[in-house]
């Protein structure tokens, strides 16, 4: 035990003469750096402990090929590198603490065959960013701490083959958007924890497939709108943790609404922005934001909330309740004759087959004898406006 003696350096000789040393506690000291070959005839060491130090970088294979080493910590120390392979082939290390560090970030191949590594905290660092596969030589970890981070960005992949995970903290760092999909490679996962960011809506397949998560934590953020099926297949879920987000209780929260009355049994916090229990609103309200009571919209149309009413949302130069009416008669092109594209909405002038913005004269034209008038020659293809009564 050599705790507090303001050591600097850790001999290199140390193992070579005590063959049969099992644990080495360094805590407490003043060591800055680990050179390569510290522990290189070391590999009968169970336990590591350096932290409480100011340890700034490791080296590559500093601790490679330690295949008995089952707990190494080194959180509290001044580390803000990690290089590529240092954390390479440690076959028996179940326990890596990290936080409380300055690590600014991790890449895919930092933790290389460490098949048994049960437990990886890197909480209170300076990680920005999850970079696709940085987990994916970590079949059996179970519990990966990343909370009070900087992280803002989750990519595709993250956390790919960690399908023994069952613990994942992300809470009280900077993530505003989740992509669909981010978690549908842990299928083991009982406990997620995202309180406390800066997210502000839940998109479609946000948390698919998670048929084992018991507890999710979405508490302290900025959610206002949750799409349909964001919360996918949870069958396990006992716990919903949604207070303090300004959630709109409007049509738009209809699928979510659904979804929570459908399952009872889970324990929620959801409240909307007025301070209403979600699950308190009244049904006769929100029954009429159905699917099935939704507005035929025409030309390109989309039915949307507005409040508790379904309305038409009307693309370009088309208006009216169910976008049926053309606003060509107020758009001008001289002597042409407006058109409006089918696909975008956007009206233009006709000018002897060709589009411009106006139609100064000497174009296409034919004489009706019976009225004496010039009558433009109309090219309103496609242009649909049926026949309702309002």
């Amino acid at each position: 035990d050599l705790r507090y003696n303001n050591i600097t350096e850790i001999d290199v000789q140390l193992c070579k003469e005590m063959p049969q040393l099992h644990t080495i506690y360094i805590s407490y000291n003043l060591i800055t750096e680990i050179p390569e070959i510290t522990f290189a005839d070391c590999g009968q060491l169970y336990r590591i402990d350096l932290h409480y130090n100011k340890i700034r970088s490791i080296e590559s294979n500093t601790f490679v090929n330690m295949t008995n080493l089952y707990q190494l910590y080194l959180h509290n120390n001044n580390i803000s590198t990690i290089k590529a392979f240092t954390f390479m082939n440690l076959p028996s290390l179940r326990y890596l603490t990290l936080y409380n560090n300055k690590i600014r970030s991790l890449e895919s191949n930092t933790f290389i065959n460490m098949t048994n590594l049960y437990q990886l905290e890197l909480q209170n660092n300076a990680l920005s960013t999850i970079k696709a596969f940085t987990f994916m030589n970590l079949p059996s970890l179970q519990n990966l701490y990343l909370h009070g981070n900087n992280i803002s960005d989750i990519e595709e992949h993250a956390f790919e083959n960690l399908t023994s995970l069952t613990l994942l903290h992300l809470h009280q760092n900077e993530i505003s958007t989740i992509e669909p999909f981010t978690f549908v490679d842990l299928p083991s996962l009982r406990y997620l924890y995202l309180y406390n960011n800066k997210i502000r809506s839940l998109e479609s397949n946000t948390f698919i497939n998670m048929t084992k998560l018991y507890s999710l934590y979405l508490h302290g953020n900025n959610i206002s709108h949750i799409e349909e099926h964001a919360f996918g297949n949870l069958t396990s879920l006992t716990l919903l943790e949604l207070s303090g987000n300004p959630l709109n209780c409007d049509c738009s929260i209809f699928s979510f609404w659904s979804w929570l009355i459908e399952r009872s049994s889970i324990g929620t916090t959801a409240k909307c922005s007025n301070g209403t229990l979600v699950t308190s609103l009244q049904s006769a309200a929100l029954e009429a934001c159905h699917p099935d009571n939704c507005l035929q919209c025409f030309n390109g149309g989309k039915c949307v909330a507005m409040g508790y009413t379904l309305i038409c949302e009307c693309i370009g130069q088309w208006t009216g309740k169910f976008c049926q009416e053309s606003q060509c008669t107020s758009y001008d092109c001289g002597f042409g004759d407006c058109y409006i594209e089918p696909v975008n909405g956007t009206a233009q002038c006709l000018c002897d087959d060709r589009y411009v913005n106006f139609c100064p004269g000497n174009f296409k034209r034919r004489q009706n004898g019976l009225l004496g008038d010039i009558e433009l020659i109309q090219r309103r293809a496609h242009m649909y406006t049926p026949n309702i009564r309002l």
